[in-house]
């Protein structure tokens, strides 16, 4: 969808201006039933960034309701 690909684009653009000393820090992104948007987002990000290192988890508990079917976590 045009607008899941801007939102996306958003969300990365908003992590890069925020994170500080990426190399020294660990990216999670957490996804609720939809890898492939987390790998989209991951792949994204490491154009514009380099992390200490990237793990990829699916959602468990409390934060499956927050992200909603499809949705996804991102934590540096």
């Amino acid at each position: 969808m045009p607008g899941d690909k801007k939102a996306l684009s958003k969300l990365v653009e908003a992590v890069v201006r925020s994170v500080r000393s990426p190399q020294e820090k660990i990216l999670a992104i957490s996804h609720c039933n939809c890898r492939e948007r987390a790998e989209s987002v991951k792949a994204m990000l490491l154009e514009k960034e380099t992390f200490g290192d990237v793990i990829i988890l699916d959602t468990a508990g409390i934060s499956s309701m927050y992200a909603a079917d499809g949705g996804i976590i991102v934590v540096v």
